[in-house]
């Protein structure tokens, strides 16, 4: 079966972003054995942030094309509720026009729901590479501690 246009562009939306999770997720597992080294740290910390700063503006970029792409879906909804309203050939009840267009809407709400999934991706390795950052201040602490001890 040939698919339409709308579900290759979700599909390939979704390749993309999945691309863009391996990219961050392979830098960023890059990072965690640098650690161990204390001459690499100030390496760590300048690549944590810069991936950090980057992953920032990701998250932005998709909220607002998520803002966006809902405001556009509940004008489409009205439309399409209109539609089976008043041009639709059979009369259709409340519940039969919501199915009616939650149908209508499903490659919509999919790619909403990427989009999500992305934001939820992006926050949660902002909120490690804090924790690498943190990691890497307590391994500096405890090198000077045993600097200090020697």
């Amino acid at each position: 079966m040939a698919q339409t246009e709308d579900e290759q562009k979700v599909i390939a939306l979704e390749a993309m972003l999945e691309k863009e999770r391996s990219q961050f997720t392979e830098k960023m597992v890059d990072l965690f054995p640098m650690i161990k080294d204390l001459d690499k740290l100030a390496e760590v910390q300048v690549l944590m942030l810069s991936y950090r700063h980057m992953m920032v503006d990701n998250l932005i970029k998709y909220k607002s094309a998520m803002h966006k792409k809902k405001s556009t879906d509940i004008n489409y909804r009205k439309s399409r509720y209109e539609h089976y309203k008043t041009n639709y050939n059979v009369k259709l009840d409340y519940r039969e026009i919501n199915d009616f267009i939650n149908a209508d809407m499903a490659l919509r709400n999919r790619q909403i729901d990427m989009l999500e999934t992305q934001i939820e991706f992006y926050s949660k390795c902002v909120d490690t590479l804090d924790r690498l950052g943190w990691s890497v201040k307590n391994r500096i602490t405890i090198a000077e501690l045993n600097n200090r001890l020697t």
